[in-house]
């Protein structure tokens, strides 16, 4: 009785050990994947999305990556980038918005007028 109990113990150690160890593993890939400055996803955003925004993000069908051609925040004239670390933000609503997303309110930045 006391190897089944010892062993019962031992198979319970053993399996936290490698759930926390399988998820700090995880974590830090996680980590390593934000490290770079590119635009459109590197970097880490800062900044939190309070409920009424959510729900703003919801109605106006935001999403963190555009599949409209040629429509992403980064042209929209509503957007500021790095205001919230890789992430800009948005006239439209509040928290972090990525620089390749979209959403119904997007709107065209002016042409720069032609030099001459």
């Amino acid at each position: 009785m006391a190897d089944s109990i010892v062993n019962k113990v031992g198979r319970r150690h053993s399996l936290r050990v490698l759930g926390v160890g399988g998820l700090s593993a995880v974590g830090l890939l996680s980590l390593v994947g934000c490290g770079g400055e590119e635009e459109g996803g590197g970097g880490e955003c800062t900044g939190e999305v309070d409920a009424q925004s959510q729900q703003l993000r919801q109605t106006l069908q935001y999403v963190e990556q555009s599949t409209q051609d040629g429509k992403w925040c980064h042209n929209c004239v509503q957007y500021t980038a790095g205001t919230h670390g890789a992430c800009g933000s948005c006239t439209v609503f509040t928290g972090p918005v990525q620089p390749d997303g979209y959403c119904l309110s997007w709107a065209a930045m002016p042409e720069a007028p032609a030099e001459g």
